[in-house]
């Protein structure tokens, strides 16, 4: 009886088991990339969808739970004894997008998941391949987070609030009958506009700040600049002459202490005292234009001289410029690019300033400049032009000047100066007129010319203006970076003739140059003169001379 118990017993758990095992079944499958490569470690989840519970009243819904595995080293997984119905498998691996499919169980084939890159913007490709496609990515977002919080905590230590700024903001407002104003249009509303003043901070570097104050300091204090020269030359008589100069050497050393302070936005102030010591060849050699241009400013040997001291300030967009003060009008007037500097051009005066011009001191005076800023300026200035005068009516010294810079077709720039000048120090007054040009012909080459013309004044007041006077004429050409032994050196040719009124010439003259630019601050040049004048009255002569000049500036 016992046995026959027993046996009824395992017949009933053996039918259960063969029930149980009808209504379960294994679902299983393959995750792999985009390219076929199998995705380790994925996680595969059979998740019951939205529809599975029951809709009828009175119906509860199957107990159904999640259930997640994951895919192994060669993508495959694995559900067991999964019930009968209908699933959603999803299926999520890092760095790849996730993948959702309804099936049902029971189901005999093997499901294939194909997972696609996930796109993230900044993000560097996904690569492939079984490990790379779950990690790489995850690793560069992670880098890409510490280099943008490394950036971030960079830029909090190492800017700072600027100082507040005010801004002024336009504002449209509507204002109605009784005064009150709107954001917004309403009935019987008039449009108006309106500022608002606004505090606004910014954030900069502390470099830019350092840079700002230091900036500003610079525009407050004075600064002292030094310009040093020495030009020593030997003369050799070419012909004629009654001086006894057969072949003498001469030097002359000059010293420039510069000063410039910034007074206000837009406002200088400058100062040029001078030292020179030494002899000249001019003292010996009787030419009609000087043979050192420095000697021009020789006043009193071994004893410093105020030669300018004036204020500058600009105006209407730094169109217009004022200055006053002591001033050298010959400085403003009739520049040239490449034959206008003694320091780093031509020595001879002649090739560095138009003696037509006749300035013979600095002194008290104005000067007005205009650009236009479209290639169009204009100059005027007047000062006075003789120490021993008594007021500036008896010495008035008084230059005008239009400019125009121009670029024409296949050419560099090119620029254009018409000039006169008025000096009442004599009676009838003394006149010139003049122009100077200077046109680049290709990027080494520039082309320079002169010629001016001034009246001789003579006792009873007899000439008209321009009818008595000399003629001037100067050309050359200067070269830079072309032609030369190291970059940045320059060198020149220039020809200058000086004609009487009736048009006998009484000098010509010509030198040329090469200039060494040792380094940003020490030039070392050498020169060759060569003149022949022919005075009123006395036999004509001629030099040649050589001359080394080393100019150095800081």
């Amino acid at each position: 009886m016992e046995r026959v118990r027993v046996g009824i017993t395992a017949l009933v758990i053996s039918l259960a088991a063969a029930a149980v095992s009808a209504q379960t079944s294994s679902v299983s499958g393959r995750v792999t990339n985009r390219d076929g490569a199998p995705v380790a470690n994925a996680e595969v989840s059979l998740v019951p969808p939205p529809t599975a519970m029951a809709s009828m009243p009175g119906m509860r819904p199957t107990a159904q739970t999640d259930r997640t595995v994951r895919s192994r080293a060669d993508g495959t997984f694995q559900f067991d004894q999964v019930p009968a119905g209908q699933f959603v498998l999803q299926v999520d691996a890092p760095g790849l997008s996730r993948s959702s499919q309804q099936i049902t169980v029971p189901t005999s084939q093997t499901l294939a998941v194909s997972l696609e890159p996930l796109e993230v913007p900044g993000a560097e490709t996904a690569p492939t391949g079984a490990t790379a496609a779950g990690t790489t990515d995850v690793q560069s977002l992670l880098e890409r987070i510490r280099k943008l919080e490394q950036r971030l905590t960079e830029f909090e230590s190492t800017t700072v609030l600027s100082e507040p700024e005010t801004r002024v903001k336009r504002i449209e407002i509507w204002v109605d009958k009784d005064g009150n104003q709107y954001d917004h249009e309403v009935p019987g509303s008039k449009r108006a506009v309106t500022y608002q003043r606004e505090r606004a901070y910014r954030r900069q570097t502390i470099n830019e700040k350092i840079e700002a104050a230091l900036a500003d300091a610079e525009r407050k204090n004075v600064k002292i600049g030094i310009s040093a020269a020495s030009v020593t030359q030997f003369a050799s008589r070419t012909e004629g002459g009654t001086t006894s100069t057969p072949g003498h050497a001469y030097e002359l050393a000059s010293a420039d202490l510069l000063f410039t302070a910034g007074l206000a936005q837009n406002t200088i102030f400058f100062a040029d005292v001078v030292g020179l010591s030494g002899s000249p060849p001019d003292g010996e050699i009787p030419t009609a234009t000087l043979l050192n241009s420095y000697t021009a400013r020789l006043v009193r040997q071994n004893e410093l001289d105020l030669r300018e001291a004036w204020v500058r300030t600009e105006f209407f967009s730094q169109r217009l410029s004022i200055v006053a003060g002591r001033i050298d009008l010959t400085n403003s007037f009739d520049h040239n690019a490449v034959a206008n500097d003694e320091t780093t051009q031509f020595i001879s005066d002649g090739l560095v300033n138009n003696p037509v011009l006749g300035l013979a001191v600095n002194g008290a005076g104005a000067l007005a400049i205009y650009d236009a800023k479209n290639g169009v300026n204009f100059k005027v200035g007047l000062q006075q032009s003789s120490p021993s005068a008594t007021n500036l009516s008896q010495s008035l010294y008084s230059l005008a000047e239009a400019g125009y810079v121009a670029t024409f077709p296949s050419l560099g720039q090119g620029n254009y100066r018409v000039w006169y000048r008025l000096t009442n120090s004599t009676e009838p007054k003394s006149t010139a007129f003049g122009f100077s040009i200077d046109q680049r012909l290709s990027p080494v080459l520039t082309a320079f010319g002169r010629y001016g013309h001034g009246n001789i004044a003579v006792a009873g007041g007899t000439e008209t203006f321009f009818s008595q006077g000399q003629h001037f004429y100067s050309g050359g050409v200067g070269i830079q970076n072309g032609l030369v032994f190291n970059p940045l050196d320059s060198w020149g040719i220039g020809y200058a003739q000086t004609d009487d009124a009736n048009g006998t010439t009484l000098e010509r003259l010509a030198e040329g140059y090469y200039n060494f630019r040792l380094t940003e601050r020490l030039r070392l040049s050498f020169h060759l003169q060569h003149a022949i004048d022919s005075p009123v009255g006395a036999p004509k002569f001629g030099y040649f001379l050589s001359g080394v000049r080393l100019q150095a500036t800081f």
